[in-house]
């Protein structure tokens, strides 16, 4: 997939550079192409504009070398957000007590998402999530997507 092939590529290089890609994402609408990309300094989790520039400089010229994508398409460089991606089996250790929104793969308890407050990792390396009924583990394998929850964010952000 291309999306894994530009990871891969930028991957290290911005590790060198003191940063960690949370996502990267192309997005097609009509003839248009859009490369998000979001990513986060190693040391704070935080990403400023200072950084957002600092990085679209690095990636263009390193995409410009490599060209892996073969049409023209426009750059963004963000931050995660406040509904952040959580995509490395890190993340749910690093944002432990913030509240996430999990969607898995396959059905658990007859339901496919759920909401609750991160528990980090026992441990066997399972995520736990506290959900107002349950404390769940879970394998990262077994996720499909998730997310900070912003709305609690949002009301809680003394907390985060």
């Amino acid at each position: 997939m291309l999306e894994e092939q530009i990871k891969d590529l930028l991957f290290l290089r911005l590790k060198k550079l003191g940063y960690h890609i949370i996502r990267v994402k192309l997005i097609k609408f009509s003839e248009k192409k859009t490369l998000q990309i979001m990513a986060e300094r190693i040391k704070d989790k935080k990403m400023n504009i200072e950084d957002c520039v600092f990085l679209s400089k690095h990636i263009s010229t390193l995409l410009e070398v490599d060209d892996p994508i073969n049409s023209s398409y426009e750059l963004e460089v963000s931050s995660g957000g406040i509904a952040r991606p959580l995509t490395i089996i890190d993340d749910f250790t690093s944002f432990k007590n913030n509240k996430a929104k999990i969607v898995l793969k396959q059905k658990f308890l007859g339901k496919k998402t759920y909401k609750g407050f991160l528990g980090g990792l026992d441990k066997d390396g399972k995520i736990l999530l506290k959900t107002e009924d349950h404390e769940i583990k879970l394998n990262f394998f077994e996720i499909e997507k998730a997310n900070i929850d912003p709305h609690w964010s949002i009301k809680n952000n003394q907390v985060n």
